[in-house]
């Protein structure tokens, strides 16, 4: 039988509750599944691969107190705040099933008499606006899959924060950021933080037909983690500057390239995605830097959308 626990935050520090989660997902077990449940105070929360200074206003984050966080998952840049509750699956990979943990969390919200439904590579919505996007990390062994649930977040701090590309409200047939999401409170008015974590522990033990127990923590080892994500090194990463510059939006996400070329090879190579894949900015720079233009042949997949890219002369958002 699968041994199920619990973990809950009772702190509001984005990188002590980014450091936790590190921790539970280095200590869960073959049997195991952890659910850890968290909140965040005013934070902008960018996916592995992106630029900071693309996708969040820094400065007026900072000058009204907020946090700005790099995560190990890739996607896109959140906004989280106190009305929002975080919540992360832990397993091994033989135990990673991302369908049945969105629906440990549609379930709950069924049982609260909310009906969502998934949407798209990694959203879940309501009526077609989003409560929900999730993110997920594969290592070798150990896994997670991560989201927010928008329970009464200030909407507006999503566009004082957040910088959203036209591509991508145009992809949504949208026209703002705030018009396609939703808070569940404007769905169930009486429903609050408490009644919300205890139908998705209800229905995660359901799902698995097991009781969950509070998972042991040692708070030196998480502290040990929070130095990390707390570094300005890994939240904003080098400094990059390269001559040539493009972009483009595709099905698997938006991919911003700086690169250089020395006779018509390419020297010097940075990619920035929203993309689900966590590893293809890495892979696909370990793989291109050093090759010439002319010899990289295009393929039906990432890779081939970003050579393309290279390949044009002119190739924008």
């Amino acid at each position: 039988m699968i041994k199920l626990y619990t973990a809950a935050s009772d702190r509001f520090d984005v990188y002590y509750n980014q450091a936790l989660e590190k921790y539970l997902l280095d200590q869960v077990k073959d049997d195991e599944v952890i659910l850890y449940l968290w909140r965040n105070d005013r934070t902008v929360v960018i996916g592995k691969n992106q630029d900071a200074y693309s996708e969040c206003k820094t400065e007026t984050l900072s000058a009204d107190g907020g946090f700005l966080a790099r995560r190990i998952s890739g996607g896109g840049a959140v906004y989280h705040d106190k009305g929002n509750l975080n919540f992360t699956f832990i397993c091994k990979r033989d135990l990673f099933d991302i369908s049945r943990q969105d629906q440990i969390i549609l379930n709950a919200l069924d049982h609260l008499g909310i009906h969502a439904e998934k949407n798209g590579r990694n959203d879940l919505v309501i009526e077609g606006r989003k409560f929900s996007g999730h993110a997920y990390y594969r290592g070798k062994e150990n896994c997670f899959h991560h989201g927010t649930i928008m329970l009464e977040v200030d909407e507006e701090a999503l566009e004082r924060y957040l910088y959203v590309s036209l591509a991508k409200l145009h992809s949504k047939a949208v026209k703002s950021v705030r018009s396609r999401v939703i808070n569940l409170k404007q769905v169930k008015e009486d429903l609050n933080l408490d009644m919300l974590q205890k139908a998705l522990i209800a229905s995660f033990e359901e799902m698995y037909q097991n009781k969950a127990e509070a998972c042991p923590v040692d708070e030196a080892a998480v502290m040990k983690e929070r130095d990390f994500f707390s570094s300005e090194e890994w939240i904003y990463g080098p400094s990059v500057n390269l001559k040539f510059r493009k972009e483009a939006r595709f099905d698997w996400g938006t991919v911003r390239i700086l690169y250089d070329l020395e006779d018509d090879r390419i020297s010097d190579l940075k990619i920035y995605t929203d993309a689900m894949d966590h590893d293809l900015a890495k892979d696909l720079e370990e793989k291109l830097i050093g090759t010439k233009l002319s010899e990289l042949m295009l393929s039906d997949d990432e890779t081939g959308d970003v050579i393309r890219i290279l390949k044009e002369e002119e190739y924008e958002i």
